[in-house]
């Protein structure tokens, strides 16, 4: 599953949105999500588990997990 994880400047994580689109446009309008200044976006593919996971702690352990540094 594609998703976009927003960090800070701090590097903590503070937004998640599945998929990488970040605007929409339908029936003539148009809307986006956009970040301030410091905010980096992360594209990456993810389980598909994601989006079943109901434990708030294991789903911000495994988004850290996703935009981890790879060895």
């Amino acid at each position: 599953m594609k998703m976009t994880i927003v960090t800070d400047g701090a590097g903590d994580v503070i937004a998640a949105v599945q998929g990488h689109d970040l605007t929409e446009e339908r029936d003539g309008l148009k809307a986006g999500v956009s970040f301030g200044p410091g905010h980096q976006l992360h594209r990456v593919e993810v389980d598909d588990n994601m989006a079943v996971i109901s434990d708030v702690g294991e789903y911000v352990r495994q988004l850290k997990a996703a935009i981890a540094p790879q060895p």
